[in-house]
């Protein structure tokens, strides 16, 4: 049995808070970090797995279920959101130039339904059921899909599309699943991510269940605390050909590359965009927490200011907490805010009003400069303590615990890709390589301009030439002809290497690609490379890679050759050519070993290849 998760409903929705017309205090910050990837955090522990979840949900609170599917009864408990963005800000991939002025042109270019049962009732274990933070919780096992989703629908779940189909294979493996829904007395605004503990030896994420509200390339970005190196052991892994990638817009069209590499892996691979010290990630908190000091508050706006200096995260979570238990009078959307923010100007306000952005305005500016309201809140009634045990049970509580398996746990890893409805037929599972090295996140490279006269010459033609740390460089044209950034250029792959990595060793390289283009322009490169051929043994078609202007040639094992496949390519870098075993006259080959052989300007690179009829 091993370990799975991740949310099935509302996957790639955001919780969308309204955005205020103003910033001030704990509602600067309305939306969650990345809005682009379903977000994952697992812990490695001693035949346990952990997984924090970050629930992305957009629409009312009767309307939110989460369903989870798990090999064995969890442990619940509640995390923050606030993890998810330090961990992002941490680890982000990051694309620098450091333009060389001595070499540069000295001209700077333009930046810019669910079936019902006809059948009786069927039997559902129920092993558990409890509220943890705003949720009800219920985990539930049965030896038929359609008896899952008659309890959950019975029992308030809306599950929306969620069908016995999606259901059925992890019933057949022995799945408990784990359902949530918001309790009577919460909001959205309550919802936050879940922490769940359960024996595995290893994380994985059940990806079949997500396929039925996916949008085109969802992203999956999981973040793995461990003793090693995280890998996927049954999805490809890729390395991005920086070529590929749009420095000069600060990697722009990173997403992009990370796709085109993934679809060129076969559509199932991920890329390692960090790997090391898991130290690397901050402290939560950036002051030192003194609780006993809030509960001292008297005065709401005392209570915010001190709760500001200790360092409280300003997202959603805060926010809801802050409108429950200092809630906004309504004397100040009426008069407060008019004197406030308008100054008395009551054309300005009607004109906010009208809008809809008045209640937005007025809320920031409350909870932003509450002292400016001092006299709406004299009969409003505060409990610091009581709020006080909130942010301790629903902040610091999660925090805390997170922010001390970092201590215990030295290496981090994350590995992120794109997946389309049609590739999550496989879960993704996890494991570790202590022999594998450390990935950065922070990508810098040397850069100058490519001469050419700037008014003559169209923008899509301004090359740019980036210098790797590692030696290469590439001149590459950051421009669309519009001065549009331009996204993964045409005719390069994205992909760099494609390999199988495994619980020790160097990875197995599967596919390799060209990972760089000389800088001189026009030139022919001044090497040739005859990559591996794809699928090797083959019995239908193979592709045969190449790099450079070539005759490509296929030979017996006497030496004749069997079929000239392509001659005199006039451009020149990567190419591609398939064979599909037949000679120059159309007939299939025999069965057995041929070379392939890139014959150019006295150079001659040869590779064998297998062909099963």
């Amino acid at each position: 049995m091993y370990a799975k998760c991740l949310f099935f409903l509302s996957l790639s929705l955001v919780l969308r808070v309204p955005a205020a017309r103003a910033c001030g205090g704990f509602f600067c910050t309305t939306v969650p970090m990345n809005q682009v990837a379903e977000n994952i955090l697992f812990i490695q522990g001693e035949g346990t797995v952990t997984t924090h979840v970050q629930i992305q949900y957009s629409g009312t609170a009767a309307d939110f279920a989460w369903v989870l599917p798990l090999p064995a009864v969890p442990e619940l408990a509640v995390s923050h959101n606030q993890i998810f963005t330090q961990l992002q800000s941490a680890t982000q991939p990051s694309f620098q130039l450091n333009f060389q002025e001595d070499v540069s042109c000295g001209f700077p270019p333009i930046p810019f339904a669910i079936a019902e049962s006809s059948a009786g009732p069927r039997s559902v274990e129920v092993a558990s059921e409890e509220r943890v933070g705003p949720y009800d919780t219920a985990v539930i096992s049965a030896d038929e899909a359609q008896a899952i989703v008659d309890w959950l629908v019975e029992n308030g779940y809306q599950l929306g599309e969620l069908g016995v189909e999606l259901l059925t294979p992890y019933v057949e493996e022995g799945f408990y699943f784990l359902a949530l829904k918001l309790a009577p007395d919460r909001d959205v605004g309550d919802l936050q991510p879940i922490a769940v503990t359960y024996a595995a030896d290893r994380p994985g994420i059940p990806i079949r269940l997500t396929a039925v509200a996916t949008e085109p390339d969802l992203g999956v970005l999981a973040y793995i605390l461990g003793e090693h190196r995280a890998v996927p052991t049954n999805y490809l892994h890729v390395q991005l050909n920086k070529a590929a990638i749009n420095w000069f817009f600060g990697g722009f069209n990173y997403q992009s590359v990370v796709s085109q590499a993934a679809n060129e892996a076969g559509g199932q691979a991920f890329v390692t965009e960090y790997a090391g010290p898991s130290a690397i990630v901050g402290d939560f908190f950036s002051n030192t927490l003194d609780l006993d000091k809030l509960r001292q508050q008297e005065r709401p706006a005392d209570f915010i200011a001190t709760a500001l200096a200790q360092g409280f995260p300003n997202d959603a979570q805060m926010q809801t907490l802050l409108r429950r238990h200092i809630p906004m009078p309504s004397a100040v959307l009426t008069e407060g805010v008019l004197e406030v923010v308008f100054a008395g100007d009551r054309e300005a306000y009607e004109q906010a009003r009208q809008g809809g952005w008045l209640q937005d305005t007025a809320e920031s500016s409350f909870y932003g400069n509450m002292r400016a309201y001092d006299r709406y809140l004299a009969e409003v009634a505060f409990d610091a303590s009581a709020f006080v045990d909130d942010l301790q049970r629903i902040v610091v509580d999660a925090l805390m615990q997170v922010q001390a398996v970092l201590a215990d746990k030295p290496y981090l890893t994350r590995l992120y890709t794109t997946l389309s409805a049609d590739e999550m037929t496989l879960d993704p599972m996890f494991s570790y390589n202590p022999d594998l090295p450390r990935v950065s996140n922070v990508h810098a490279a040397d850069a100058y301009w490519d001469c050419v006269d700037p008014e003559t010459t169209p923008l899509e033609e301004w090359g740019l030439v980036v210098a790797l740390a590692d030696g290469h460089q590439f001149r590459t044209l950051p421009f669309t002809a519009l001065g549009d950034p331009r996204s993964v250029p045409a005719n390069m792959a994205a992909a760099a290497v494609v390999e199988q990595l495994t619980t020790s060793g160097p990875p197995q390289v599967l596919r390799a690609f060209p990972t760089a283009i000389e800088a001189t322009a026009g030139s022919t490169p001044t090497s040739w490379s005859l990559l591996p051929n794809y699928p090797n043994p083959f019995n239908a078609g193979t592709i045969l890679p190449f790099i450079a202007p070539a005759a490509l040639h296929i030979y017996n094992l006497h030496g004749q050759k069997v079929r000239t496949l392509a001659t005199d390519q006039a451009a020149a870098g990567y190419g591609e050519v398939a064979w599909d075993g037949r000679d120059h006259s159309g007939h299939i080959v025999a069965s057995g070993v041929y070379f392939y052989r890139l014959e150019t300007e006295g150079v001659e690179l040869t590779r064998k290849l297998l062909f099963l009829r």
